[in-house]
């Protein structure tokens, strides 16, 4: 005979006869508002209403959502992955505050002519704010560090590459959960 435990007096009771209320198994209807009025309960229904409504956000989230959510994740990425590099553009110390502090996900080629590359590894670099958003990337400055940083042969690579990519939203979703793993792995060092 199975049996549940009651959650206020912790009292067991048949599983047949026990009330159910929020996933949670009381001896009686007295226990269960009991527990609903206390703090815990109200907690409990608290947790339960805001897990509802993220649920509700996530399903509602169109292709568009998922992107920028994932070209965000991305972007967070590259940046702990080159906390501690130069900027790949002009060489200056990432982070300098006398330049506005912070830095940019410079993209080598960008989304706009390169979409299929937006979320490539290779094709993403910390650069800082000057660079990417005042010198339209510091193009040639960029190539010539990053055939240093990664290669002549991936730089050719990558400005080769002219295949089409349709992200749909389990790429972007796994896009997302491997760029949050790889990020928490830079950011405890």
């Amino acid at each position: 005979m199975r049996t549940r435990r009651c959650s206020l007096c912790r009292k067991k009771v048949p599983a047949e006869t026990a009330v159910m209320g929020q996933l949670r198994a009381f001896c009686s209807m007295d226990h269960l508002i009991q527990y609903a009025r206390s703090d815990k309960g109200k907690k409990v229904v608290e947790k339960a209403a805001r897990q509802e409504k993220r649920e509700i956000l996530q399903k509602q989230k169109t292709w568009r959502d998922w992107c920028k959510e994932a070209q965000k994740e991305f972007n967070a990425y590259i940046r702990a992955r080159d906390a501690r590099k130069p900027c790949i553009s002009c060489g200056i110390t990432l982070g300098n505050t006398q330049l506005g502090g912070g830095f940019d996900c410079g993209h080598f080629r960008s989304v706009g002519s390169a979409p299929h590359l937006r979320f490539h590894a290779w094709n993403a670099h910390g650069q800082c704010k000057r660079c990417n958003r005042y010198l339209g990337g510091n193009y040639s400055e960029y190539r010539r560090r990053l055939i240093a940083r990664i290669g002549k042969d991936k730089v050719e690579t990558l400005e080769a590459d002219y295949s089409t990519k349709n992200y749909i939203y389990y790429d972007l979703q796994r896009i997302i959960k491997i760029c949050k793993k790889r990020r928490k792995r830079y950011g405890n060092q």
